[in-house]
């Protein structure tokens, strides 16, 4: 137990001059890689030969040693995929548009009617008065001089219902009544008076008529705005006028008549109960907006590889809607976006509310079509027609049908246009862990280091990234690397498909960062935190894409090629001392037999304490227990040195040990490269260390 104490003072002590250990490593070294080397000790008591190459130097689970082709050693922190973005990054599709459309169905056409009413010359005179009946009967069916006639035909004659309507309130078109006179006399005055005979009779308007010929014909008409008609319509003649023909005999023929014809002409209605015929009642044209996070953002072209356009309709009307959906400059598979069409049922007296949706899938989207804002838009024509089911139905002006319209569960293809300024923080802190540099205490001054950022990019946008590298040491001291942001390359969009790289060195060298002052604190651990920013520099008018699978990933390396120059740098670890195991001895003499080629001196202090109240006891201070390999002009070791060590723990320090119940020692190695640290050197793969330890221990005498 008391020769592998001492033994393990010193085995620490080398393995902190090539950085190959922390305290959690100690006792896992394998000395059977080194059974080759067998130098002859000169001690009475021989602990181990070793061969500490750079080989064989692990630092942790992050950082690989590497060789390059010089044969320069490096140790490479390498992190993959350190940040990455995606589509939905730069904009957000999903419930970023929607349109409404709202119409009420305000005038409807209605098909004109038309009703014929045939009065026999017998009929009219059943209507005389007493004496002029009496004339015509008398004469009936006779040649003679048909005598002139003046009536007032007071009692009203209804017309056939009409068929398209019940009752409605016109807001436009005229009723037209016409007069065919097929008597054998001239009409020389015929007025009629038209009456809506339903709930009530009321009068509807005036007729009048002048001179209509024998087999002639005349018109005349009112205006219907406003007016209110029932389909039971009917007329009186006031006026009943005729001439004679006389000096002409006629043959007086009961079967003789007039015929009155009524028909509407132009005419819509604004409410009522009438039979729709198939008709449109409105036509527009509207945009589907999409609206984007950054006002400067232009969306010129869209593709989605998913996606529904969502139909959200109501409608009072008492008919079946038919709803025609055109995107303006819309493709799918190269060819135009067919028209969609969605019908909403009829429910009779209720509002009816329809949701349908259209697969959009494999549908591009044209955002440029509107003149005054040509991007962030989808052109839309909208138009609803009635579908008649041939029965009457009510109606009012005021009866609407409303479409809501937006896009769902999108997933983009394809898209196309100018992002803005879009600023991505990453979503994680992610540290390197440089653990391993704990026990580094200053003056480490690494010549060449460098911190190495890679970025594959295959969306077509300009991004700059922001980077924050800090390192942090255990006693809280922070160093900022003042990474100096840069813009990764991009596809264009004649490349969509593509992927362009860009690699990005940082070191003292370039002048683009503080990797040398970073790493000089020691730092414990370095966090990265960053952020991207599209479009440095502002520019709407360009195109830009971004497709399915696009990605920004980037890559981390921190390579630390063992390139330095020190003349304090210093190690410091410690490890547990149980003096109370040397009660017996009266001296022991610790041995090193040391060849190195290494370019460096080595000197040690030992610091002996209490762990209880951590104050030092004792100390012995070893100038140059290591002496530096002699190098040729480029730095390269030539010829190892070699040293001979002896390290004495006499009765009278051991006894001043034990006493203070020495538990712990503190190991101070501090390292010196050639010309009192001035000149750099490099650490080579091929360069090692052989080292023999043993001991002399010397027991009390009884």
């Amino acid at each position: 137990m008391k020769q592998i104490s001492l033994y393990k003072i010193q085995f620490i002590t080398v393995l902190l001059i090539l950085f190959t250990v922390n305290s959690c490593k100690k006792d896992s070294t394998d000395f059977g890689k080194y059974d080759t080397y067998s130098p002859t000790p000169e001690f009475s008591i021989p602990l181990f030969n070793t061969n500490i190459n750079m080989l064989n130097i692990t630092l942790n689970d992050s950082f690989k040693s590497s060789v390059d082709n010089s044969g320069l050693v490096h140790f490479v922190y390498r992190q993959d995929s350190l940040f990455s973005y995606k589509i939905t990054d730069f904009y957000n599709f999903e419930n970023a548009n929607k349109t409404s459309i709202n119409n009420s169905l305000g005038e409807i056409t209605i098909n004109n009617v038309s009703s014929s009413k045939k009065s026999t010359l017998q009929d009219l005179t059943t209507n005389f008065s007493a004496p002029s009946k009496a004339v015509f009967d008398s004469i009936a069916g006779k040649n003679v001089i048909f005598p002139a006639i003046t009536e007032t035909i007071t009692n009203v004659k209804p017309f056939d219902a009409f068929t398209e309507f019940t009752s409605v309130t016109f807001s436009q078109g005229y009723l037209i009544l016409t007069i065919h006179n097929h008597l054998p006399i001239n009409l020389s005055a015929i007025t009629l008076n038209l009456y809506n005979l339903l709930p009530t009779q009321t009068l509807l308007g005036v007729y009048n008529y002048t001179n209509i010929a024998p087999g002639a014909s005349k018109s005349d008409s009112i205006l219907l705005t406003n007016k209110t008609i029932s389909n039971a319509t009917g007329y009186s003649m006031p006026v009943f006028n005729t001439n004679s023909s006389a000096p002409t005999a006629v043959l007086v023929n009961y079967q003789d008549s007039i015929v009155i014809k009524a028909r509407t002409s132009g005419v819509k209605a604004s409410s009522g109960t009438a039979v729709f015929p198939d008709q449109s009642i409105a036509s527009q044209s509207t945009t589907l907006d999409f609206t984007t996070p950054d006002s400067t953002q232009r969306i010129r072209k869209l593709k989605l590889a998913a996606g529904k356009l969502n139909f959200i309709a109501q409608s009072t009307i008492k008919e079946p809607i038919e709803l025609t959906i055109n995107f303006t400059g819309a493709l799918k598979n190269g060819m135009p976006f067919p028209s969609q069409v969605i019908t909403i049922p009829t429910t009779g007296n209720s509002a009816f509310y329809y949701d349908s949706s259209i697969n959009l899938a494999g549908v591009s989207l044209d955002l440029t079509q509107k003149i005054s804002k040509p991007y962030n838009n989808v052109s839309i024509t909208y138009s609803a027609r009635v579908i008649s089911s041939g029965l009457p139905v009510t109606f009012n002006a005021t009866d609407y049908v409303n479409l809501q319209v937006n896009t769902t569960n999108n997933l983009l293809e394809y898209i196309e246009g100018y992002f803005g300024r879009i600023e991505v923080l990453s979503t994680k802190n992610n540290f390197i862990n440089l653990s391993f540099l704990d026990n580094f205490k200053g003056g480490f001054n690494l010549d060449a280091p460098e911190l190495k950022v890679t970025v594959n990019n295959s969306a077509g946008v300009p991004i700059e990234f922001q980077y924050n590298v800090i390192g942090k040491n255990r006693d809280g001291l922070i160093q900022d690397a003042q990474i100096v942001p840069f813009t990764a390359n991009f596809p264009l969009v004649s490349e969509a498909g593509q992927t362009k790289n860009t690699y990005q060195v940082y070191s003292n060298k370039n002048g683009n960062g503080k990797i040398n002052e970073l790493l000089s604190l020691p730092p414990n651990s370095v966090q990265i935190t960053g952020k991207m920013l599209s479009n440095p520099i502002k520019d709407p008018t360009i195109n830009q894409f971004i497709k399915l699978g696009s990605a920004l990933n980037v890559n981390l390396e921190l390579d630390l090629p063992l390139a330095l120059h020190t003349s304090g740098f210093s190690l410091v670890d410690s490890t547990a001392f149980d003096a109370l195991q040397f009660d017996k001895f009266k001296e022991v003499i610790l041995g090193l037999n040391i060849d190195n080629r290494f370019p460096f001196d080595a000197n040690i202090k030992i610091v002996f304490m209490n762990d209880s109240n951590n104050i030092p006891v004792d100390s012995i201070i070893y100038n140059k227990i290591v002496t530096s390999a002699i190098t040729d002009v480029n730095g390269k070791t030539i010829q190892s040195s070699k040293s001979k060590n002896r390290i004495s723990l006499d009765e009278n320090r051991l006894r001043k040990l034990i006493t203070n119940r020495v538990n712990k020692i503190k190991l101070f190695t501090t390292f010196i490269t050639e010309n009192n640290g001035t000149k750099p050197i490099k650490i080579y793969s091929d360069y090692d260390m052989k080292i023999s330890v043993g001991i002399i221990a010397t027991l009390k005498k009884l």
